[in-house]
């Protein structure tokens, strides 16, 4: 297991005893947390550029990006305390593949991506509503949602994986 995925969870219950960012009280849950946000890498496409939208604690963006080290990954949360602590987890992560943007999505400059992710933000419908503008011609996007999603492209336990391509999007 990669170290900095110890390192995360340390810090993040570390500053979520302050600052309240997280539900997860515990290191098995944040790790059951962590491994959520990587399992995608088994089945989507490799990509080069990736937008988070409400990246909050740094699921999955940041997960994804210490294993995707390649990639660029730009995180948009509007929060100041969890920019904060992005802020600081990727300076103590040394992790030179991520921006973070603090604003909301909807006032974000658009720019292109491979892939736009996010994790119970919104609905599917609404996720790609808003974000379609910002992918690549062959881009996907891949959203976390809860088990009841009509539309998921994988499912584990309570987790859908909703994962489509730009293609499928403007269908």
């Amino acid at each position: 297991m990669n170290k900095k995925f110890e390192i995360f969870c340390d810090e993040l219950l570390k500053w979520n005893k302050i600052h309240n960012l997280t539900g997860y009280k515990t290191k098995d849950l944040v790790f059951e947390n962590i491994f959520d946000s990587i399992y995608p890498l088994k089945f989507i496409n490799d990509f080069k550029s990736a937008i988070d939208i409400g990246s909050g604690n740094g699921f999955p963006a940041i997960l994804l990006a210490i294993e995707k080290i390649e990639s660029k990954f730009y995180l948009v949360e509007p929060n100041n305390k969890k920019v904060a602590f992005l802020n600081y987890i990727v300076m103590m992560l040394d992790l030179p593949n991520v921006e973070i943007l603090k604003c909301r999505f909807e006032d974000l400059k658009r720019f292109k991506v491979d892939l736009i992710t996010s994790r119970a933000l919104f609905s599917s419908d609404k996720l790609v509503e808003m974000s379609k503008d910002f992918l690549n011609d062959n881009g996907y996007v891949l959203f976390y949602k809860g088990s009841n999603e009509s539309n998921a492209y994988a499912k584990i336990g309570n987790r859908s994986y909703v994962y489509k391509s730009k293609g499928e999007i403007n269908g």
